[in-house]
């Protein structure tokens, strides 16, 4: 418990855990939140007083008057604790002259001095003599009642384990039961799972990087099926089916993928579930296996949902106060669903089935929740902490709080899952471009038996293949009624509280009738529809009433819609996706969704609807700042640049095509000098452009709406927080609103005397009556929230020149004061005395991109040479599109993969997987291949070097480079060591704590004779070294008492008031009032790591180290992570990490983006990436020059990295040494 609390020094402010203070100096004062020892001078938190641990020096934390319902003592009844030890005794050998404590506390003058006291103590059962005075115990199965003297029965099954499933408490006893499908064991407490059918054993599914992996548990790989990136996966045993989340060819194009597994030997009939909703940023999901539903968990946009059987219809399930939602368990039997929230709170949840109840169940001491599994049976919730490395446990009602095991055995876990009496984990390693992961099992009662099942690349979730996993019931409220509706809804269905109850959904757009089955179709002709991200969504709502009801179909599985617009007489919503770099648009039944523009945009910030003209306008925020306009049909064929330059960040845009005049904000980034933002207008046609409105209070003007008949045009400015109106015709100004509830509004509309605007940051969406000044919150969104517009086709009449026939146009009719103007697109020019458009023979479009770079479809440029190369480097695929790339071929001295990736030919049959697919390793390929002459041919076709053969390694993976007639020579006992497998290695790399003979049992870690090995017999450690008491793990002894738990039971950090010892001076920095050691890396990085401050004191102010990490504009000791910047949470306290955050659309950047609080913006790149010398593009990262693996010769093709041998050397299996020929 010491160690834990220890680890969470880091995380004080976040969790509220006040750490106690061990200095000589401590305050004599104690915070209302901490209880002072009886010396008077050190202060603990209140939480640590009578948890079983003696925190104080004196130990009054845990004395008897202040703890008169503990144990005060983590032995069991009847037992007596050696203090300072983890030994506990039976009371019966106290005074028994026999020493069992290791300092003789058990016996002593006091046996003789206060045994007569134990006659006349009257106790029940018998007496035992302490150095405190008698004391009263009980036979086995009993405990001292209240008072200290009579006995009472003792409740076995109060204690964790004591039963692996049913516990029954007797007189004096206990039984152990199991449920039905469970055989009881020879133990009478652990109970085994029938298999169903007989001949069916379980198997755990582990998905990875590249497979769904099925093993049997004692590691034995069966089979597998091919995936791609895969973390996500779950099972349904009635259907003999698994179902995993596939990364496709796409950018960001997950399936969710279903096979059979026929007789448990083998994956079949593997298909594709179309999902109705984006599962870009899932990276976990459960199945309801009663019903068929897939639950989901998207830790990016925030929320949990929830698709039905057959992918149509999906809803969310919650999509508040979750931060980073990450690991998903269900048990359907009951009606919960369980999951983990790594965010600003991190907790454990539950809530019912159809997310109603939600409930926290753990919110304190942890971090980073990952892995969650359930125990069905007793109804138990096992959680991984992959920061704090333990996996605990408690009930389903949060209750009962145990943990199963900590320290580096476990770190790193990921997914996590529970069979019989084990638990099993992907723990995985990051530190390296392609990270292993072992896969784990511990005994969740007995930590000591621990096991690494068998290792893969990069483990995701896994879980065990048993019908006892999903248990079925007879019938369930979701069953299909007699027309084969799923609980009688239209709809979905979900389980609600019990598998008894249900809940009927509709799918977007739709609402529930008031038979709580039927979806009704909104009809609606009047509401407000607004966009958002996190997810990307476009939705209508009430005009008047705070519903949640849907007032169109909303349009789905966007990024960032920034910018809409509405076209009534076609029922179009038109919309820009900044991130996605397009413009589309979609009815509002739900209809026609298509992308009208996707060439040759940049930053869309503004979209508007010339209903008589049939065009649409838009403004571009990229670097030439421009006015558009297109056709609202045949859009990308005739768009035509109105205006370009002579603008700062153009945004909002309005028509008036009544009286032929445009209008758009154009805000300025800071109030310097003579900076305003402006209003701007020019006629429809981009001529007589000017600034039409400007002053003081005119900086951030975002959102802006235009009421033609009362001739009045609105703004509202971000920046000075303020709705303003102007008449057109008399540029009259007046403030319509400036309250409280302006903080960052982005988006206005109007109607009537009623003004709505949103809350960029908040999430908020108001009315506001422009007379009376009340304000009316609306609906409160999931930030960001982006553009909002009044859907009244009431706004959309009148006529002009352009109404009838086009004004005689044949593409472009552009209305202008009382009259028009005909116009053709970019590419073409209209012929001098007609109406006409012709190609333009001299138009050459402008580059995207600079030469030697190619120009992506979503805009972005990237080096010729990464195109057809089998990476997505444009991030949309495009770079590898099968039109392009269909006759892309590869240099001589290189492979071509079917991905079209170009790998060097030595790499060709070599045991890696360079394409990709295995491609290069298959088979086909390699059966074809001929060896050079220093290398050895596998009969898998594998070549390797001919140094390999014949040294019980099984490099070919077939075992031909190991054939029977290999003459393996006798090892030299003066110098070399005879490994179980037989092989031969330098006496002096036996015990030096690597496994050198390469088998499994390590055998040169293990001998007998091996002074060194890492687990000895009691005392058999070294005199610089600790052993930890459960398994004998000797680790260096300034570890102990460090802060950090390297024991598994916790040793090394027990007992470690007054001790002293040096730090590790290389990786180590020693607080000074403390014992503890904490890393190099957290001195001077604004926490407070240390109880005393001392690794905060005497910093330079150098700002942060950490990758991508930023100080506060008025506080260089904090430093924020990525995450915290924009997060609508003010982590710095002017709040400068929220501010500027539209600046990253105007960045330039290459890849991503994030703020510099109180500076401007900073690139960043993706994993494998490094921003280049102009700061924003990124570029390859030099592995070989960075990351010194290899002995010798370090060849980097693109993201891939090998070692090699200089002439006369030879690569050793390990890939990375060389050693001499």
């Amino acid at each position: 418990m010491w160690a834990m609390r220890l680890l969470f020094l880091g995380f004080v402010l976040s969790l509220g855990v006040l750490a106690p203070v061990r200095a000589i100096d401590a305050p004599k004062t104690c915070s209302s939140k901490q209880f002072v020892c009886k010396d008077q001078v050190t202060c603990i938190s209140k939480g640590w007083c009578c948890d079983g641990e003696k925190d104080c020096p004196d130990g009054s934390d845990e004395a008897p008057d202040i703890c008169h319902h503990s144990h005060g003592s983590q032995c069991p009844p009847n037992e007596f604790d050696c203090r300072g030890t983890d030994v506990c005794i039976h009371l019966s050998k106290l005074c028994d002259g026999v020493p069992d404590c290791s300092d003789g506390r058990d016996e002593g003058a006091h046996c003789r001095e206060l045994r007569p006291n134990c006659t006349t103590h009257g106790c029940q059962y018998k007496c035992a003599v302490t150095a405190a005075g008698p004391k009263c115990y009980c036979k086995n199965g009993y405990e001292v009642a209240e008072y200290g003297k009579m006995c009472k029965d003792f409740n076995e099954c109060a204690v964790y384990g004591t039963c692996s499933q049913n516990c029954t408490n007797l007189d004096g006893s206990y039984t152990c039961t199991c449920v039905e499908g469970y055989l009881s064991q020879p133990d009478n407490r652990s109970c085994k799972a029938k298999n169903v059918p007989v001949e069916r054993p379980p198997l755990l599914l582990i998905a990875n990087s590249q497979s769904i992996q099925a093993t049997h548990l004692s590691g034995l790989l069966p089979f597998s099926v091919p995936t791609k990136q895969t973390t996500a996966m779950d099972f349904i045993y009635a259907e003999e089916t698994v179902c995993w989340i596939h990364m496709g060819d796409g950018p960001g194009n997950k399936q969710l993928k279903c096979a059979k597994i026929s007789n448990a030997k083998l994956f079949t009939d593997v298909r594709v579930v179309n999902i109705s909703l984006s599962l870009h940023h899932v990276e976990q999901m459960a199945i309801d296996w009663l019903t068929g539903n897939f639950y989901f968990v998207d830790d990016m946009d925030d929320r949990i949902f929830v698709c039905s059987k057959d992918g149509s219809t999906c809803v969310t399930l919650l999509d508040q106060e979750l931060y980073n939602p990450k690991a998903i368990a269900l048990d359907p039997t009951m009606g919960k669903v369980f999951f983990t929230d790594y965010g600003q709170i991190p907790k454990v949840e539950r809530c019912d089935m159809d997310g109603q109840n939600r409930t926290k169940l753990v919110d304190s001491k942890i971090v980073f929740p990952h892995g969650i599994t359930l125990d069905l049976v007793s109804r138990l919730v096992y959680w991984a902490d992959a920061y704090l490395d333990y996996i605990e446990v408690v009930d389903y009602e949060g209750r009962n709080r145990h943990t199963i095991i900590q320290g580096l055995l476990i770190e790193h876990l990921y997914g996590l899952t529970v069979f019989e009496n084990y638990l099993y984990a992907t723990n995985s390693d990051n530190a390296n471009m392609q990270p292993k992961t072992s896969v784990i099992r511990v005994n969740r009662f007995n930590r000591s038996d621990f096991h690494v099942v068998t290792r893969v690349d990069k483990g995701g979730a896994l879980h065990v293949y048993h019908q006892r996993r999903q248990p079925p019931v007879r019938s369930h409220a979701c069953a299909p009624d007699q027309h084969e509706k799923p609980g009688g809804c239209s709809d979905m269905c979900l389980l609600g509280n019990s598998h008894k109850t249900r809940t009927c959904r509709c799918r977007s757009g739709f609402s529930l009738g008031s038979d709580g089955k039927s979806c009704k179709k909104p009809d609606h002709e009047l509401f407000l529809v607004y966009g958002k991200g996190r997810p990307g969504i476009i939705r209508g709502m009430d005009l008047n009433a705070k519903v949640p009801d849907e007032y169109m179909i909303p349009i789905e599985n966007l990024m960032n819609p920034r910018a809409l617009d509405f076209h009534a007489e076609t029922e179009f919503i038109y919309f820009a996706d900044a991130t996605n770099y397009l413009i589309g648009r979609q009815k509002i039944d739900g209809t026609r969704r298509e992308t009208i523009i996707k060439q040759g945009i940049h930053t869309v910030e503004g979209v508007a609807v010339d209903w008589m003209g049939k065009n649409l306008y838009w403004t571009d925020d990229g670097p030439k700042k421009t006015i558009n306009v297109a056709r609202l049909e045949k859009s990308s064929q005739t768009r035509k640049t109105l205006i370009e330059g002579g603008m700062t960040h153009p945004r909002a845009i309005v028509v008036d095509p009544q009286n032929g005049w445009m209008y758009w904000t154009d805000w300025e980034e800071e109030p310097t000098g003579t900076n305003r933002g402006s209003i701007k207008r020019a006629w429809m046609d981009g001529t007589n452009p000017g600034v039409f409105l400007t002053g003081k209070t005119v900086l951030w003007p975002n959102g802006l709406t235009l009421d033609i008949p009362q001739g009045i045009l609105y703004w509202v400015d971000a920046y000075y927080d303020r709705i303003e109106m102007v008449f057109i015709n008399t540029t009259e100004r007046k403030t319509v609103y400036d309250g409280p509830e302006l903080a960052h509004a982005f988006g206005l509309s109007h109607y009537k005397n009623f003004l709505f605007w949103n809350e960029y940051r908040g999430g908020e969406i108001y009315k506001v009556n422009r007379d009376t000044k009340n304000v009316t919150l609306l609906r409160v969104e999931r930030p960001p929230i982006y553009e909002i517009r009044t859907y009244d086709a009431q706004q959309q009449q009148g006529s002009n020149k352009c109404r009838v026939n086009n004004g005689g146009c044949s593409s472009l009719c552009l209305a202008i004061p009382n009259d028009r103007t005909c116009h053709c697109p970019d590419d073409q020019i209209l012929e001098p005395y007609n109406n006409t458009c012709h190609a333009n023979p001299s138009y050459q479009p402008p580059p995207q991109c600079q030469p030697g770079e190619f120009a992506c479809e979503n805009s972005r440029c990237i080096q010729e040479r990464w195109k057809c190369d089998g990476d997505n480097d444009c991030l949309d695929n495009s770079d590898e599109s099968p039109d392009l790339c269909h006759q892309h071929t590869c240099p001589s001295d290189r492979f071509k993969c079917d991905n079209n990736r170009c790998i060097p030919l030595r790499w060709v049959c070599d045991g890696d997987n360079d394409c990709g697919n295995n491609e290069d390793e298959s088979n086909t390929t390699c059966s074809a291949r001929t060896c050079p002459p220093n290398q050895f041919a596998c009969a898998s076709g594998r070549c390797i070097p001919q140094s390999w053969t014949c040294d019980l390694d099984d490099d070919c993976g077939d075992r031909s480079d190991e054939p029977a007639s290999c003459a393996y020579p006798t090892c030299f006992p003066l110098t070399q060591f005879t490994c179980n497998n037989g092989r031969c290695i330098n006496i002096n790399w036996r015990c030096d704590n690597d496994n050198d003979c390469g088998d499994n049992n390590h055998s040169d870690e293990t001998h007998a004779n091996c002074t060194n090995q890492a687990t000895r017999p009691p005392g058999g450690c070294h005199t610089d070294e600790f052993q930890c008491r459960m398994d004998g793990l000797c680790i260096p002894m300034r570890w102990r008492c460090d802060g950090d738990t390297d024991c598994m039971d916790l040793s090394d950090e027990k007992n470690c008031e007054g001790v002293t010892h040096m730090c590790d001076p290389g990786a180590k920095f020693g607080c000074k009032d403390s014992a503890r050691c904490i890393s190099k890396t957290w001195v001077c990085d604004g926490d407070s790591d240390c109880e005393d401050n001392s690794d905060e004191e005497n910093c330079e102010p150098l700002g942060c180290t950490a990758l991508h990490h930023v100080v506060c504009a008025n506080n260089d000791t904090i430093c924020l992570p990525p995450e915290k910047l924009c997060n609508n949470v003010n982590d710095c306290p002017d709040g400068s990490d929220e501010e500027l955050c539209d600046l990253c659309l105007l960045s330039g950047c290459s890849h991503n983006c994030s703020i510099a609080p109180g500076e401007g913006i900073m690139c960043l790149c993706p994993v494998g990436m490094e921003v280049g010398p102009d700061n924003k593009t990124c570029q390859i990262q030099s592995f070989c020059a960075k990351h010194l693996k290899c002995s010798q010769r370090c060849i980097q093709d693109k993201f891939n990295v090998k070692c090699a041998c200089y002439e006369g050397w030879a690569l050793d299996t390990d890939k990375e040494s060389c050693y001499s020929t």
